[in-house]
C-alpha cells in the first residue's frame, strides 16, 4: 500500500511541476494577445503592481512576471493637448525585463 502511495504523490508533484508553467505560459500569452490587439490602456489578468509617475508621462501595470509599460507625451505648451490615462502615445510589454514589443501610438487629441 504504501509503494502506491509513494508513486501517486511522485505523480501528483510531476503534474503540478508541469501545470504550473504551462499555465503561466497561456497567462502570457494571453495577455500579449491582448495587450498587441488593443488601442488603449489595459490591465493584466492577474494585476500584482501598479505604478505611475506623479507628472501623468508613465505608467506599468505588472502581471506576474510581465509588463505592460505606457507612455504619455504630455506638451505643457499646448493648451488643447490634456492627459488621457485610456490613450497611451507609447507603449511595451517585457516579460521579466526583456522588452518584447514596442509600439507608438502618437498623440492623442482630443
Amino acid at each position: 500500500m504504501s509503494e502506491k502511495t509513494k508513486k501517486s504523490k511522485w505523480r501528483i508533484a510531476i503534474i503540478g511541476f508541469i501545470a504550473i508553467p504551462l499555465i503561466w505560459i497561456l497567462l502570457v500569452v494571453t495577455d500579449f494577445i491582448r495587450f498587441t490587439t488593443s488601442d488603449g490602456y489595459i490591465q493584466p489578468i492577474f494585476t500584482v503592481m501598479q505604478t505611475a509617475c506623479g507628472c501623468g508621462e508613465s505608467r506599468s501595470e505588472y502581471g506576474i512576471g510581465y509588463c505592460f509599460d505606457y507612455g504619455y507625451i504630455i506638451d505643457i505648451d499646448d493648451s488643447s493637448r490634456h492627459y488621457d490615462k485610456d490613450k497611451p502615445d507609447y507603449r511595451s510589454f517585457s516579460v521579466f525585463g526583456r522588452t518584447l514589443y514596442k509600439k507608438t501610438m502618437g498623440y492623442s487629441n482630443d
